[in-house]
């Protein structure tokens, strides 16, 4: 939950796909996912976050709050009533 809030109140670091390049797909407006060669990389914050907040399929009302405290405890709510036991099983979702 933290790693995803980080994202999304830091989210001007991230890219998006529109900003990478200019076709039109379903996923335009989503977090771009860079490529790594280091675990190290693979372990950062920031690669765990875009993959959490962009692959974990959260619900579109909540990707579209504004408020950064309502994004948290929608997000705190959802996590709650589907109990992950895993940030594998959370991905796979």
């Amino acid at each position: 939950m933290e790693v995803i809030c980080y994202i999304r109140k830091h989210h001007q670091f991230v890219d998006l796909n529109s900003n990478i390049h200019a076709d039109n797909t379903r996923r335009k407006m989503g977090v771009h996912i860079q490529s790594h060669n280091t675990d190290l990389y693979r372990r950062s914050v920031i690669n765990m976050g875009t993959k959490l907040y962009e692959y974990n399929k959260l619900p579109g009302f909540i990707k579209e709050i504004d408020s950064y405290k309502t994004f948290k405890k929608e997000l705190k709510s959802l996590l709650l009533l589907l109990s992950f036991y895993s940030v594998e099983e959370f991905v796979t979702l």
